[in-house]
Formats: C-alpha cells, structure tokens, sequence
C-alpha cells in the first residue's frame, strides 16, 4: 500500500517559478472521467491522494467534483498549489471536503 499517490489533474500552471523546469508538453487537463477510472485503480493501494505534480490544481475547473469524487469512493484529498488562486476559490474548496493532515 502506498503512504500516498500524487495525481497530476493539471499540467497548466498560471505561474512561471524560476525554480520549476515545467514542460513542453501539450496543455490539458484531466477529465472527471479519466480521475474516476484512476481512482477505481487506486482502489485499496493507498488512503491519500494529492492533487500536484506540475500543474496548479487551482486551475482546473473540475476540481471541487475531482475531491467530492475521491471522497465518496473513500480517499481522503490534500491539494500542493502556490496559492494564488486560494482567494478565488475558497467558498467551493471549503465545501468540498478537503482533507487536512494532522502534524
């Protein structure tokens, strides 16, 4: 089983840190429906997923469903950003059931 599992959802950033290497590839977001089939074969091999790797996670429009989702299939979601776009989106994140990790 695995402690946790990083989930790219997004591969757009609305930053261009200069500590980041970003990437070449082709914008896109991942539908509600490739999640749903990800989360199905993370089914049992972990408890955590975070939405991070290069994208910002705060980009994605899907996101509040993308955690309600994992949520109603038993995961427990923790989101990576830059925080620039937490302002513009707290009432739906707040609502959304986000997972806060005990320290």
């Amino acid at each position: 089983m695995y402690n946790k599992v990083y989930i790219e959802i997004t591969n757009i950033c609305n930053m261009n840190c200069s500590f980041c290497h970003g990437h070449k590839r082709e914008k896109r977001q991942m539908s509600l429906d490739e999640f749903t089939i990800v989360l199905d074969k993370l089914k049992g091999q972990t408890e955590y997923i975070y939405y991070h790797l290069i994208g910002e996670p705060l980009t994605h429009s899907e996101l509040p469903e993308f955690i309600k989702t994992a949520g109603e299939r038993g995961f427990k979601s923790i989101i990576t950003t830059n925080g620039t776009l937490l302002n513009k989106r707290k009432t739906e994140l707040l609502n959304a059931s986000l997972h806060k990790p005990k320290r």
